[in-house]
């Protein structure tokens, strides 16, 4: 009797995690790290901390999402223009040390802005990365995520994304967070 009772809660778990998709990700954090620091593919250090000046939008992929980012830049950048600023994080955990530097090399020859490595994942996780998909996040000045969308750009996406930047771009400064907190930790 036992055995069935975790059978069937065994598989009303896997009905429950197929039922989330790519354009909808669960509740997850309501803030970002107060401090981030990685390098980019030329290897200079970057840093993404709150309260910041400006609103970020924050595109999150890995090699299999990666291709989707550009629509979704594409498609905010005309109407938002230099009120917000567009980082990129990359989540290149499964790389191998000794590829590293192809890894770079790649970037360097495909991206001319910086785009942050994160070759542990820690990063990527603390955001609550779905891998497989761009993830698109609007990253309030305060740190408070407040919109995030997961897939190839879609048009609710694109609404949800961009209430949150309207809501963040009326919010005149930024509030303050915790400054006990520590960084996470970086490669």
């Amino acid at each position: 009797m036992k055995i069935s009772k975790c059978i069937l809660a065994i598989a009303a778990a896997l009905l429950l995690a197929g039922s989330i998709h790519a354009d909808k990700l669960p509740s997850l954090i309501a803030k970002a790290p107060p401090s981030i620091k990685l390098h980019d593919q030329y290897d200079a250090a970057q840093f993404l901390s709150f309260p910041a000046t400006n609103v970020v939008v924050l595109t999150i992929a890995g090699k299999k999402g990666s291709e989707q980012i550009d629509a979704w830049v594409a498609a905010l950048r005309p109407r938002y223009g230099r009120r917000i600023e567009i980082r990129g994080l990359a989540d290149v955990a499964g790389v191998p040390g000794f590829l590293q530097g192809k890894v770079r090399k790649k970037f360097q020859e495909s991206r001319s802005y910086p785009v942050m490595l994160d070759w542990t994942g820690d990063v990527c996780a603390s955001f609550g990365f779905q891998p497989g998909v761009a993830n698109v996040l609007v990253i309030a000045r305060n740190g408070t995520i407040l919109a995030r969308v997961a897939g190839p750009v879609h048009e609710s996406g694109l609404k949800e994304l961009s209430q949150g930047i309207d809501t963040a771009l009326t919010d005149p400064a930024p509030a303050p967070i915790n400054s006990t907190a520590k960084p996470l930790p970086t490669k």
